[in-house]
């Protein structure tokens, strides 16, 4: 996701909040652990999400925002290593932007919520293939690697909608903080599946 596109969802969000109750206003930060599957290739990695929320019913919240799936370092200027190909090294970079519901149960210790909402992601990745191979997805660029010989490496740049269920807890630590933890799963084109588990913290205005 670009940073123009990122800017744009903070900016619409900060004049939002000029014309809501503040005591119906949050913030999510969050960091997990992603298990990504795309167009049958697999990776697991760290990520991030980053979300503001507005309770417009007593049972019921709003979330927007922006979700890193995944960020692997991807061959841009260096060429791949023989180990790396022997390896059939698959590098991905996904993240998304988001909108979702959340149906809340309060409790004396928390709020018990679950997810469902939509995403438009956007996966980029690469894949190594010994040899001079077709790509069955993405651009196929074949290139000379020392001590190795010819490598294929495919590269692929999708966009696309999913859906998401999650479930989480948001456990009350002070006045206006709470500790959220959630797992989540993503289902979108191009054989877009990911389970994810994260926590992070959520600050009432």
């Amino acid at each position: 996701m670009s940073k123009k596109q990122i800017c744009v969802l903070v900016f619409s969000w900060i004049v939002s909040i000029q014309t809501l109750a503040a005591d119906n206003l949050y913030t999510v930060f969050s960091v997990g652990y992603s298990d990504v599957d795309f167009i049958q290739d697999s990776n697991k990695g760290l990520g991030y999400k980053i979300a503001f929320g507005y309770q417009f019913d007593p049972q019921w919240y709003l979330e927007a925002g922006y979700q890193l799936l995944i960020h692997d370092s991807l061959y841009t200027t260096d060429l791949p290593t023989s180990n790396a190909v022997s390896n059939a090294e698959n590098l991905q970079q996904g993240d998304a932007l988001f909108i979702a519901f959340l149906g809340k149960a309060s409790g004396r210790t928390g709020e018990l919520f679950y997810r469902l909402g939509v995403l438009k992601t956007d996966v980029r990745g690469q894949q190594l293939l010994a040899g001079e191979r077709e790509c069955e997805f993405g651009k196929a660029s074949v290139l000379a690697i020392a001590d190795f010989g010819t490598a294929t490496l495919c590269d692929y740049d999708e966009s696309g909608v999913a859906g998401v269920i999650g479930l989480g807890f948001d456990y009350f630590v002070g006045a206006r903080t709470m500790i959220r933890t959630e797992i989540e799963y993503i289902k979108g084109q191009d054989n877009l599946s990911t389970a994810a588990a994260t926590v992070g913290l959520r600050y009432n205005f």
